[in-house]
């Protein structure tokens, strides 16, 4: 397990006002679900259905598949080290750099897995292939195209696509309507991202039903709590009122990039999200989170350990404009 992590304040003794370091949409969870979990409370008293199974029906409709497509988990890590598991003593290959998750599951279930560019998928002899697309965290994406491509070209290879951020980009769709279509596919969703929850954790992973049918046995009852399913239940039956705009979200970004574009010894590096990687040219990536927390009470990701990132690197997700202003004063002075 990584200590790193985005979102890292339980590592922080200091008050934190503006938080860069996490992904989640800055404006918060919706106050009606809000209002609905704390409702809810008192079904803490009760144990959970063990596989939170009436959250299939509900995404089964949203996205046009059948129930049994459907596994919950808790947060979408659930789901990497379950599909890991169920691959166990395998070959693997993650798409780098990217979330460090892949590479524990892969180590924790004795995967013998090898860290790749996105170049070199085309030549991989990989049982299974882990791609984040959009990744995190650069942003980069993979067309639909592109990844049927892969699908059709490597038919003995399994493919888990992690689309947690899927609804933080417009440049690609959703490919889970794939699912249908390919043996070799695994989407994994996350619900914890879009609409601010990720301390309840909740994800789920979409494919065809023998692969749900197998990771169904591997899996831990009860593993997603009553809130979370509650949470859930009342997501996906608001799911469009819900839904940020995500145009406007990236309209934010690029006035936040431009801004960072000014300073001098950073480099803002391109990406298709409201998260992007700034390079620092002078100093390090630990100095300056250190600064911005002690003299700011601004939290940043260091992501110098993404592994396949070299140089000083910190990722930024954009937050509110009073927000943005405060980081960019903050590194000015550093600067």
């Amino acid at each position: 397990m990584l200590d790193g992590h985005g979102d890292d304040l339980h590592l922080i003794e200091e008050k934190i006002r503006y938080n860069f370091s996490s992904n989640v949409y800055y404006k918060g969870c919706p106050k009606t679900l809000l209002t609905h979990i704390s409702k809810n409370v008192s079904l803490i008293q009760n144990y959970p259905s063990p596989a939170a199974s009436e959250l299939n029906e509900l995404a089964a409709h949203k996205f046009r598949l059948d129930r049994e497509q459907f596994l919950f988990t808790n947060g979408a890590t659930e789901a990497f080290y379950l599909i890991a598991q169920l691959f166990s003593n395998k070959k693997a290959a993650i798409v780098a750099p990217t979330f460090s998750e892949y590479e524990d599951a892969c180590k924790i279930f004795q995967l013998d897995y090898l860290l790749i560019s996105r170049t070199e998928i085309k030549d991989t002899n990989a049982d299974l292939v882990f791609i984040c697309n959009p990744n995190n965290p650069n942003g980069a994406i993979f067309s639909k195209n592109d990844l049927e491509l892969l699908f059709q070209q490597k038919p003995a290879t399994t493919f888990v696509i992690d689309e947690a951020y899927i609804e933080f980009t417009n440049s690609i769709e959703s490919i889970i309507s794939l699912t249908k279509k390919y043996d070799n596919l695994i989407v994994v969703r996350s619900l914890t991202k879009t609409f601010t929850i990720p301390g309840l954790r909740l994800g789920y992973i979409v494919s065809n039903y023998l692969i749900i049918k197998e990771l169904l046995t591997l899996k831990m009852p009860w593993s997603i709590n009553s809130l979370a399913i509650k949470a859930g239940e009342y997501i996906f039956k608001n799911y469009e009122v819900f839904q940020f705009d995500v145009v406007e979200l990236l309209e934010e970004t690029v006035i936040f990039k431009e801004q960072l574009e000014q300073l001098k010894g950073v480099k803002v590096y391109k990406s298709n999200t409201s998260y992007f990687l700034v390079e620092l040219l002078q100093k390090s990536a630990k100095e300056l989170k250190e600064y911005l927390i002690v003299k700011h009470q601004i939290l940043i990701r260091d992501a110098t350990n993404f592994k396949g990132l070299k140089g000083e690197y910190i990722r930024l997700s954009t937050q509110s404009k009073e927000a943005n202003n405060a980081l960019i004063q903050a590194v000015k002075e550093w600067v």
